[in-house]
């Protein structure tokens, strides 16, 4: 722990390490720009809270570290006690704090902190005298403080006003000019090293809005360049700066060993040099015993390290320091580079190197292949599997594997899997008389199973953490209501997608009256959660026929969402677009396609923005939002319109199943399925009759894996496919699957009647229709009667619901009956269904395939 204050400008020599100068620690260059976000947090520090945390987030290398000194270095002058407080220090802060004094306690990377950072925070909720700060730097509000913030109510009550705010951008002043800024910082690197500055030219970023450290960078790079390189100006590229800069320090990293003698058969061959720094970088030991196990270790990967030399070499390596004297962005290619290309250096890392190390050197790992989703360099695969065999290498300890699991992002393409077993070793690791503990596990275990698509293993988990935390919030309310609560509505939401609206609906109400009790003694601090639980009972009550219990739960659920994306645009746009696209779905279900425009018009435009900065955590949702929108232009006749949006989601769902089957195949054969349907709507039926099949054969292979989630899946888009054959003048191959259909839905209403009863009533309607085309009539009669039973029972319970979809049936009878020469019962038939036709929201064509898709990926998880 290092007390904050002012920092000289230190001279170092030529032969120094050239990227320590980029310490925010040594303020060699005055601080430039931010003034908004540093006046923000100043103030912030001055409000009338005792105790109050802030987050300041964003991408590596824009300058958070720089904006948090700036604002302790201003309160130290004003008399504030400011303390740094580095990994594994937070059990002393608080004590190294004067009673009565105003303090700002820094935690930079805090989401790589373990379970100490929660006992902090917990520590310091209690009010005490004078003012207490506590500075949160970090990447994003991801798990990891999701995590935090369900640790206790009363830590969250300090937490939930951190989310505030947005992540820091590149642009450091408005109107940014990179060349101008890079001539500001040339002068004061110059004067660090000892030379005269330089003229520089300046190649730019595009656009303008270099990070931050790229800024310096460059400057440092000109300065440098003035020992080599002779001219009245020098050019420099903002660029590649960084690229250049590591370049300066693998040299100097040569030099130091080589003056400590140990280049050479005395110490380690220079070949061997860049796996030893990358082990010490990625790990950051800090005692030499410690370093010396690092070498003994990496030495077994690393060839050229002389038996003998380790202690000399440990020495080397602990002065050298690269974890903490060196940013993080600047040696991140090297690492990645050191770990892809040298198997077994990140497991040699990691094997005996002990909890806190252990945790450090994986997620920093897993951070490098994070920071790389999106961009796909052809060296991310064999990135992922060196993550992969270095997670099997950790020690089976629960904390460890937790905090390893809660760095990778969620949801994500690439990483599910692994994620996915950590949180079950982690589950594995945690003592079953630790109800608690044992709870979070089950908890992240059923999150990661279900975007798996490992729908049953989630749930069996999620009914275990259910009985644990019901006991849990008997003896501590406050602390385990609100995950109780979390659990209870997804568990709600994982019944609703196994097609079990009835049992979801108590757990889903379950969850909602928890928050609403919570909400009632801390107003605010479950907005969040209450806003998700409220649109999830909605939508279920609605799947069932239900109307809303409270107008808010209609349209107006995105509002809070639209409210608290305002103010923290990171998770609450994330939440509100998926909020807008489930609540044009459900008005889908109602047969207001028009009205369900305006919502699927806006998520879209949402998770568009949103993917295009994190494709590997958006596009799945991105691809539900064009499904959706694809549908309601459908149903607004606007087929045309509609096959872009239809053919951009089908590609998607492609690359997603292709990544994670388990969860995103099932979402691949819906896509083809409306693509295929439309497509054959508009007479491109070769076309689409080839889409639907492979969406049959899809779904057959879903529903022998789990029949009771799939097979109603599998009706659907048989019924549809036999749509396709019909208008192909297939009509003995149409008759085949509306049988097949037929068939399915009699056995599924026998168990759901008011969830499965349209669908059969739709078949039969089909079947009828098929049959007539035939020349059967005697047979149309039989299965469109059937229909119009159904569905005036089903109308009786619901008439707004089910009267459109009747009259379609009395049409489709006074048709078959017509047919039979049966005048007078197919004119009664037609009179009622022309009495019920003014009946608004008739579904229309296609409904069947509509009707099923809608059922599924709902937006169900609570954090």
């Amino acid at each position: 722990m290092s007390l904050l204050t002012p920092h000289p400008g230190t001279v170092v020599t030529h032969a120094g390490s050239p990227g320590r100068l980029l310490s925010p620690a040594r303020r060699i260059v005055p601080f430039v720009g931010r003034t908004a976000e540093l006046t923000s947090l100043v103030d912030w520090c001055h409000g009338p809270e005792d105790v109050a945390v802030r987050l300041v987030s964003g991408p590596r290398g824009v300058g958070k570290t720089r904006l948090a000194r700036e604002a302790a270095h201003q309160l130290a002058h004003a008399g504030w006690t400011c303390l740094d407080v580095p990994d594994g220090a937070e059990p002393a802060a608080l004590a190294a704090v004067p009673d009565g004094a105003p303090a700002l306690l820094l935690i930079d990377d805090a989401d790589t902190r373990g379970p100490a950072l929660a006992d902090l925070l917990r520590a310091a909720a209690p009010g005490r005298a004078g003012a207490l700060r506590v500075l949160l730097v970090a990447r994003g509000a991801g798990q990891w403080f999701s995590r935090l913030a369900a640790d206790d109510l009363t830590v969250r009550v300090l937490l939930e006003p951190a989310r505030d705010g947005e992540d820091l951008g590149a642009e450091v002043v408005q109107g940014q000019v990179d060349a101008r800024l890079v001539t500001v910082f040339v002068e004061p690197y110059a004067r660090a090293l000892g030379i005269a500055p330089p003229r520089v030219a300046v190649a730019s970023v595009a656009g303008g809005g270099a990070r931050m450290l790229d800024l310096h960078a460059a400057a440092l790079c000109a300065v440098m360049r003035t020992q080599v390189q002779q001219g009245d100006v020098l050019p420099v590229d903002v660029s590649d700066a960084l690229d250049e800069l590591l370049e300066h320090e693998r040299w100097t990293w040569f030099r130091s060993a080589e003056e400590a003698g140990l280049l050479g058969e005395d110490g380690f061959l220079p070949e061997a040099m860049d796996g030893l720094v990358a082990a010490a970088t990625l790990t950051g030991v800090r005692t030499r015993d410690a370093a010396e196990r690092l070498v003994r270790r990496v030495a077994a990967v690393v060839p050229g390290v002389r038996r003998g030399a380790e202690p000399d070499v440990a020495r080397w390596l602990v002065d050298l320091d690269p974890h903490r004297t060196l940013p993080g962005r600047l040696v991140d290619p090297h690492l990645l580079a050191e770990l892809t290309g040298t198997p077994g250096l990140l497991g040699a890392c990691l094997a005996g190197a002990g909890v806190p190390v252990g945790r450090r050197a994986a997620l920093r790992a897993a951070g490098l292949v994070v920071e790389r989703l999106d961009g796909r360099p052809g060296d991310l695969g064999f990135a992922l599997d060196q993550l992969g065999a270095a997670v099997a290498e950790l020690p089976d300890d629960g904390d460890l594997l937790r905090s390893v699991a809660g760095a990778l992002p969620r949801p994500s393409l690439a990483l599910g899997e692994l994620r996915a077993e950590l949180t079950l070793r982690a589950l594995a690791a945690t003592p079953a008389d630790d109800a608690a503990r044992r709870a979070e596990a089950l908890y992240d275990a059923v999150t990661a199973l279900g975007e798996l698509g490992r729908a049953d293993d989630a749930e069996r988990y999620e009914r275990q953490a259910v009985v644990l935390l019901r006991k849990l919030a008997e003896s501590d309310p406050a602390r385990f209501r609100p995950r109780l609560a979390a659990v209870l509505a997804n568990l709600g939401a994982t019944l609703s997608g196994h097609g079990r609206p009835q049992e979801a609906l108590r757990y889903a109400e379950e969850a909602l009256g928890l928050l609403r009790r919570i909400d009632a003694g801390r107003p605010g601090v479950v907005t969040l959660d209450l806003a998700m639980a409220e649109s999830d009972v909605a939508r279920v009550r609605a799947e069932l026929g239900q109307p809303p219990v409270e107008p808010r739960q209609g349209f107006e659920a995105g509002s809070p969402w639209r409210e608290l994306a305002g103010r923290r645009p990171g998770r609450s746009d994330r939440m509100l677009a998926r909020s807008l696209t489930n609540e044009a779905r459900r008005l889908l279900e109602l047969g207001r396609g028009t009205a369900a425009l305006p919502a699927a018009a806006e998520s879209l435009r949402i998770q568009r923005r949103l993917a295009a900065v994190a494709p590997d955590e958006h596009l799945p949702a991105l691809s539900d939002t064009l499904q959706v929108m694809g549908t309601v232009l459908t149903i607004g006749g606007q087929g045309e319109e509609s096959l872009p949006y239809l053919e951009e989601a089908v590609g998607i769902r492609r690359r997603t199943a292709q990544e994670n089957p388990g969860r995103y195949l099932a979402d691949l054969a819906h896509s083809l399925l409306a693509l295929g349907t439309q497509l054959s709507g508009l007479g491109r039926r070769d076309e689409g009759l080839a889409l639907q099949q492979e969406a049959v054969e899809v779904q057959r292979r879903l529903a022998v894996r789990d029949p009771r989630r799939y097979v109603p899946e599998l009706a659907a888009a048989l019924s549809s496919l036999g749509v396709t054959h019909a208008r192909l003048d297939r009509t003995q191959d149409a008759l085949d699957v509306e049988r097949e259909a037929t068939r399915t839905w009699r056995e599924l209403v026998g168990a759901e009647r008011h969830a499965y009863g349209p669908l059969l009533a739709q078949s039969l309607m089909n079947l009828s229709a098929i049959f007539a085309v035939l020349k059967l009539g005697d047979e149309a009669v039989a299965p469109a009667t059937e229909a119009v039973q159904l569905l005036r029972a089903l109308a009786a319970q619901n008439p707004a619901k089910h009267r459109p979809r009747l009259a379609e049936a009395l049409r489709t009878l006074a048709l078959a009956l017509h047919d039979q020469e049966r005048f007078d019962e197919a004119r009664q038939a037609r009179s009622e269904a022309d009495e019920l036709a003014g009946t608004p929201g008739s579904p229309g064509g296609g409904a069947v395939a509509i009707a099923v898709v809608a059922r599924r990926n709902r937006c169900s998880n609570i954090n």
